[in-house]
């Protein structure tokens, strides 16, 4: 008997599988070999070790997390910006004894404001509050209020006040009806429709209205009046 008879004896003794040696011999007579892996049946699964696959525990679905409500995303959305902007506002107030707030381009001083002292800015200047001293701006310093100082600026404009001191203004000066200027002013060119206790050297025109009122010597290059306009003193014309 050869080994392979060996074999299918040992496994029809052992397990029950395929047929003894003498009937398989029988079946295969006349078998071509070809067919010969048709003529062994194949054996269970069980009998050579195969395990049946094992299907995997379905995976627990993640809870869901609540919906957030829209005002809470609202909040989160605006509060840095928010932050920010209080942050800003009060930054412009703290740590300034005089309580100015830079607008800008513009300085300004609000009323109920006193300062005493120096101002100097390439910005323009507008006062409301009490102040004296010195101004010197590049830019347009607007009063509103009575302010005893020396100014020097690009532009000068009074708005029902009263300015105790001289101005040196490279540009133009308005005196509205209601303001006073008392000390010497210089100018490029002046329109006045109040009172200037001083006088005026102005390089440019001298525009004096119904209800304005020199007390003291004008040179200017020209001068125009209004019937009603008041010059207590010298007026030279032409000669700057």
């Amino acid at each position: 008997m050869s080994k392979k008879d060996n074999f299918s004896q040992a496994m029809y003794e052992m397990f029950g599988l395929g047929k003894a040696p003498e009937e398989a011999a029988e079946e295969t007579e006349g078998v071509e070999v070809d067919d010969l892996p048709n003529a062994f049946p194949e054996a269970p699964a069980e009998a050579v070790g195969e395990q049946p696959a094992v299907e995997a525990a379905p995976q627990a679905a993640e809870p869901e997390r609540p919906a957030q409500p829209a005002s809470e995303r609202k909040a989160e959305r605006v509060s840095a910006p928010q932050a920010k902007r209080e942050d800003d506002f009060f930054d412009s107030f703290g740590g300034r004894a005089n309580q100015t707030v830079k607008r800008g381009s513009l300085t300004y001083f609000a009323e109920g404001t006193s300062m005493e002292g120096t101002i100097r800015s390439d910005s323009d200047i507008e006062i409301a509050g009490d102040f004296k001293g010195e101004i010197a701006s590049n830019g347009k310093v607007t009063l509103h209020a009575n302010t005893t100082s020396t100014i020097a600026s690009a532009d000068l404009v009074l708005v029902d006040c009263n300015l105790l001191g001289d101005a040196v203004v490279t540009g133009d000066v308005s005196i509205n009806e209601s303001s006073t200027i008392t000390g010497n002013l210089r100018a490029n060119n002046v329109i006045c429709s109040g009172v200037v206790n001083g006088n005026l050297t102005v390089q440019g025109n001298v525009t004096l209205t119904e209800t304005a009122q020199i007390i003291g010597d004008i040179r200017t290059e020209t001068l125009t009046t209004s019937r009603g306009a008041k010059v207590s003193g010298k007026i030279d014309m032409g000669s700057l």
